[in-house]
């Protein structure tokens, strides 16, 4: 899959970087019986652009074949890489991955747009998740790769070669140890392996990442939010409720200010639902109070209640990282490659560990590693005096 994705990327950014290759695409859609339609570029590190790639490649497949022949009959200066791209492309391996990174991140991309919806509660975010995991787990089985590969076969036809096994790659003999790699008897037990793998990864990743104990809190606070929004606050029954937020955020929240406002909150939204006339009969999600806690007196009437609203919805320690990209790529995304601006993304997040680290012997191993540094900085040791 990640030679699918970057072979997807590297193509697609071979026809669009000029004009001229745009043209030759549009010429012979026009002269043949083949669609042409507007490429979608790929971006390897976003959640939710891959399958519209992928897709835009697919559908244009036989047209983009034409035009690598074409540049290549045209002895143009990138012809050797062109044909590395042609030869890629009427390979049945990455026509196959295309197929199956179209069949699984239409549903990945679906739930990653549903998980970052403004209005969503952690529920609907769980709900979500769990509906993905079902939907992998059903395809996860022999019949319905079964029925994919066939399908494929079906369609790739016409466009690449029969499918064949990779060849076989012997160990370095300087390795003494380790076993042979895996033989597959056919192409079909390869290609079931290249299915299985991505979906297991995905698997794993969703239930490791979303089936945290952190979250079976977190749902407990939202559903203690909403319960004490909808009814008067009831000190027996709450009890638990109130103990567990207390141990998650014992210095966050003053939980003798947070029973006094539980008390009131009810009559509070009550109030304000119909002096605004919103027809709101029950509460049943966290973006309705939200809402209602954006007026000027309830964020200052109910300071506590309207810190835990904020407290929970921000313990994810992904949420630092995309905030700080969020601060950062705008003002220095253009000035750089990906990869040097992850190294400064991560030198921003993690600040505490960077200070840690002593300078001068960083300094002084970067002077020290040739001697043609030594000769122009001299001895750092000797510049900080």
């Amino acid at each position: 899959m990640d030679t699918t994705i970057t072979y997807t990327n590297d193509i697609i950014g071979f026809v669009q970087r000029l004009r001229k290759r745009l043209s030759i695409a549009e010429q012979l859609s026009f002269e043949t019986t083949s669609p042409y339609t507007k490429l979608k570029a790929l971006c390897p590190t976003r959640w939710t652009v891959k399958v519209g790639s992928m897709y835009s490649l697919l559908k244009n497949y036989e047209v983009i074949k034409d035009v690598l022949d074409t540049v290549i009959d045209e002895n143009d200066k990138s012809g050797t890489t062109t044909n590395g791209y042609l030869q890629q492309m009427n390979q049945f391996q990455y026509y196959f991955g295309l197929k199956l990174g179209n069949l699984i991140f239409s549903a990945t991309e679906q739930v990653s747009c549903t998980i970052q919806r403004v209005d969503n509660c952690l529920q609907d975010v769980l709900y979500s998740v769990e509906t993905v995991l079902k939907y992998f787990e059903r395809i996860r089985n022999g019949e319905q790769f079964n029925q994919f590969y066939k399908q494929v076969i079906k369609e790739a036809k016409q466009l690449v070669n029969e499918p064949k096994l990779p060849r076989q790659r012997r160990a370095p003999k300087r390795y003494d140890e380790g076993s042979n790699p895996h033989t597959f008897n056919s192409s079909e037990d390869y290609f079931r392996n290249e299915y299985f793998e991505p979906i297991d990864i995905i698997i794993n990743t969703l239930q490791k990442r979303f089936k945290q104990s952190t979250f079976s809190l977190l749902c407990k606070v939202e559903q203690f939010l909403i319960q004490v929004s909808n009814s008067t606050y009831d000190t027996k029954q709450n009890k638990d409720d109130l103990d567990n937020i207390h141990d998650f955020l014992e210095n966050d929240i003053v939980i003798d200010h947070l029973k006094i406002e539980c008390l009131m909150i009810n009559d509070y939204f009550k109030l304000i639902i119909n002096q605004k006339q919103w027809g709101t009969k029950k509460i049943t999600k966290i973006s309705t109070i939200c809402d209602l806690m954006n007026e000027v007196v309830g964020k200052n009437m109910f300071h506590e209640f309207d810190k835990l609203i904020r407290l929970y919805l921000t313990t994810a320690s992904a949420e630092r990282a995309f905030s700080t990209l969020n601060r950062l790529k705008n003002s220095i995304r253009s000035t750089m490659h990906q990869e040097h601006l992850n190294y400064c993304l991560i030198a921003r997040i993690y600040k505490e560990k960077i200070d840690g680290i002593d300078h001068i012997d960083i300094c002084t191993i970067f002077i020290q590693s040739n001697e043609r540094r030594q000769a122009y900085f001299g001895s750092f040791a000797e510049l900080l005096q």
